[in-house]
């Protein structure tokens, strides 16, 4: 591993590792410079087996505070937004629920950023944004990578959306009408409630999947594919677990590795909250649970991460 010298850091930087690490304790934040990220990014953090955070750095982004504060910032930012969306797989499913727990923080993140005295160019961050995004082509797949970032500059830099409006909207009409659609979910502003946020993940969830339908990918099912954390009233914990949520056995098939998982949803929005593995004997105890036990009961004793209004 190729750490980086911490002297070739500046003081921001090396504030906010320590304030990270602070945060994942006993874990440490480590940097490291890193030449093949996935995803064609210039910054990626990695979880290792021992609970440390590793952010690697293409050798040209060493010096760009932007992004590396921006990086570690999503791990400060767990003090303030819990983790909603677990991913499962990191392919296309994976990153759209990356990103979208990133609209949760993403606000937050940039004025953060300049209330540490960070000065920001926002239109400068995107100085040939015109050249990369280029114009529509056929299908939703070669689109894909235009309207996650038409995404983040709707959610995120208004101004540089205003300044190439009519671009956008001369050149990427569908693209643009669907990340419209899609960040339409989040209220302008820069921390959401635990019921907020939840709310808006989900129906930004159920918006990309009636953009799958409509282009003919009606196997996609982002309510299954991703878990998110659910949030429940004081009242509903004392409601029988079985009234809250609903098991679907054998919802998620892998057929490369003959592998079937299980999940809980929650009944009122069908909205995956855990992916599991089980008996047949497992599943008809767990279905007994469910019916005979208050949510709350339910919840200890599955040991299931939820988060209260």
């Amino acid at each position: 591993m190729n750490l980086i010298d911490e002297n070739e850091l500046s003081e921001l930087i090396k504030g906010l590792l320590s304030e990270a690490s602070a945060v994942i304790a006993p874990g440490e934040v480590r940097l490291s410079l890193h030449d093949n990220l996935t995803f064609n990014v210039d910054v990626q953090t990695v979880v290792e087996s021992n609970g440390d955070y590793t952010i690697y750095i293409k050798p040209e982004t060493i010096h760009n505070e932007y992004k590396i504060s921006h990086e570690i910032l999503h791990i400060i930012v767990r003090r303030l937004v819990p983790n909603f969306v677990r991913v499962l797989e990191p392919n296309i499913v994976g990153m759209i629920g990356s990103e979208l727990q990133g609209y949760l923080e993403h606000v937050w993140i940039l004025a953060e950023q300049k209330r540490r005295g960070l000065v920001i160019d926002e239109l400068g961050l995107y100085p040939d944004i015109e050249e990369t995004i280029g114009s529509d082509e056929k299908g939703l797949e070669t689109n894909f990578n235009r309207i996650m970032i038409l995404n983040t500059i709707l959610h995120i830099h208004p101004l540089v959306f205003e300044k190439h409006k009519d671009f956008f909207s001369k050149n990427n009409p569908k693209s643009l009408e669907i990340a419209q659609k899609i960040m339409s979910h989040y209220p302008k502003q820069e921390l959401y409630s635990n019921y907020e946020a939840r709310k808006a993940t989900v129906s930004a969830i159920k918006e990309w999947n009636s953009v799958f339908r409509d282009n003919g990918l009606k196997h996609v099912n982002l309510n299954i594919l991703l878990s998110v954390v659910p949030v429940f009233s004081a009242a509903q914990l004392k409601r029988t677990a079985g009234v809250i949520l609903g098991m679907v056995p054998n919802a998620i098939v892998n057929h490369e590795k003959r592998t079937a998982s299980h999940v809980l949803l929650t009944l009122s929005d069908g909205q995956c909250c855990v992916v599991f593995s089980m008996d047949e004997n497992g599943l008809k105890a767990l279905e007994n649970y469910l019916q005979k036990m208050t949510l709350e009961e339910f919840l200890q004793m599955a040991r299931m991460p939820y988060l209260l209004r």
